[in-house]
């Protein structure tokens, strides 16, 4: 039986964290949904444009620390902020949750899977998540991202501050998250603020999901005495001292959490880093058996995690880790890490048909003499000619119905032209009599700007031809869009 090293140790929790993770595709779906939720609310014709609302992710979604649910009747729980710019004295809770929900209610697909709830409105999509969005003003008290949140439980508003949590949070791993950032910047090839936060994972991040999944493990029957996502995020992220290595990480994280745990006046006390009046342990003082339970659970991972570091080998490692984490994720993990299970087959495929035949595609239709050089980069967009750039695009996958913007660069002298050859293949495109190859003008000065939507699932590529005087003196080389199905 294999020994396993401090490296495979390491490459094992990085393999359970990524089976924990949502995945990229739905990820990006649910990132599509709520920016079209929110330009519906503040669409010209929307009775909540002059208060500019502003919808956001908060929590886990936010930090990237989201995890799968236990079991596959469960569904990802991803929370939102809706804001408009409102005075408090100019609205009451109950107005401010009637005036959202009226807007949302009068487009007819968001109406059908929409629920009220005491703190927020939920959006029941067909995927596997639900979207739970929580009507917010700003609060003035704490300039400039703090905001106040509806409840229908309680007289007063109550107070929250996702965004400056959020940036707290990066901060505690600044180091290691600006060099994975980098090496990922890297090997895509673009430059280091075109990758996505949400697309870099440092250790700190892969911790907490682990140290989540054991917690929903261990209280999945003592619903009532589960320490909070946010109690666990902040005293691992307060632990974390930028380590490189995911096992270093988590272990120093079960030694050290109870360290930020404060007792003042005989009451329990976790701060929030952002805003001292918040003690996130405040339900900790209600009741005796959260703390007890709290603890209780910290031994239980010392003991499993020590079990394992001492274990050694591949089968022992398993025993002890496999009660809390699950027998499937960590034997598909260790298959990862021995190399018994290639990683390309852990990772579930993101159905996009590969690149199918293209006769149709037209030869270029101006003489050739390639004096220079061109490039081009493109971008998701939730919509055609929308402002907000979502993320920037790779050989990932990309799902229908989105925008994709496109932008040339050359070194040739003004002026010229930019012709834009735009070429899709696949069966779906076929049936639908929509097979294209053909050469297109671009916007913008010298035409350096297409835009295109994603309609059909398949490889399908682009390429910038620039033009000067009749004659093609660059092409930017094709570039390849993944469209899954």
């Amino acid at each position: 039986m294999q020994i396993m090293s401090q490296n495979q140790l390491g490459e094992l929790l990085r393999a359970i964290a990524e089976s924990l993770d949502i995945p990229q595709h739905l990820y990006e779906d649910a990132v599509l949904k709520y920016e079209d939720v929110g330009v519906w609310l503040a669409s010209e014709d929307s009775e909540l444009q002059s208060y500019s609302p502003e919808i956001y992710p908060q929590g886990s979604f936010r930090i990237g620390t989201m995890i799968k649910p236990l079991t596959d009747k469960d569904e990802y729980d991803i929370d939102l902020v809706c804001r408009l710019k409102i005075e408090k004295q100019n609205v009451t809770q109950k107005l401010l949750r009637q005036m959202i929900g009226d807007r949302l209610k009068k487009r007819e697909d968001i109406a059908q899977i929409l629920e009220s709830g005491r703190r927020c409105w939920t959006l029941n999509f067909r995927e596997q998540f639900h979207m739970d969005v929580l009507p917010a003003i700003p609060n003035m008290e704490r300039p400039p991202v703090a905001i106040l949140l509806t409840d229908t439980d309680l007289v007063r508003w109550q107070k929250s501050n996702p965004i400056a949590y959020a940036d707290w949070f990066y901060d505690r791993m600044k180091v290691i998250f600006e060099e994975k950032r980098a090496a990922l910047a890297k090997s895509y090839q673009v430059n280091v603020e075109e990758v996505p936060e949400w697309q870099v994972k440092t250790p700190l991040q892969r911790a907490i999901q682990i140290l989540k999944r054991h917690r929903n493990s261990h209280f999945q029957n003592d619903q009532d005495n589960k320490p909070a996502s946010i109690i666990i995020t902040t005293l691992a992220a307060k632990a974390y001292r930028n380590q490189e290595d995911l096992w270093d990480a988590l272990v120093d994280m079960i030694r050290d959490m109870a360290r930020f745990i404060e007792r003042r006046d005989g009451k329990w006390s976790i701060i929030n880093p952002v805003d001292p009046e918040e003690n996130f342990a405040d339900k900790w003082n209600e009741d005796v058996e959260r703390p007890r339970a709290f603890f209780a659970w910290l031994e239980k991972l010392r003991e499993g995690f020590s079990s394992a570091m001492q274990a050694g080998r591949l089968d022992e490692v398993a025993k002890a880790l496999s009660p809390a984490l699950g027998s499937a994720t960590i034997t598909k993990s260790l298959g990862i890490v021995s190399g018994n299970v290639p990683a390309a087959r852990a990772v579930s495929s993101d159905n996009v048909p590969a690149l199918a035949d293209a006769s149709h595609c037209q030869g270029s239709i101006w003489p050739e003499q390639r004096q220079y050089k061109a490039s081009l980069k493109g971008a998701v967009y939730p919509k055609l000619r929308h402002s907000k750039k979502l993320w920037g695009l790779t050989s990932r996958s990309v799902p229908k119905e989105i925008a994709l913007r496109f932008e040339a660069t050359t070194n040739a002298p003004e002026p010229y032209e930019v012709h834009w050859q735009v070429v899709n293949t696949g069966d779906e495109a076929r049936r639908a009599t929509g097979l294209r190859g053909s050469f297109y003008d671009g916007e913008g000065p010298y035409g350096r700007v297409r835009w295109e939507t994603t309609l059909y699932a398949g490889t399908h590529w682009i390429e910038a031809f620039v033009v000067k005087n009749g004659v093609s003196i660059a092409r930017s080389g094709r570039t390849y869009v993944r469209i899954r199905g």
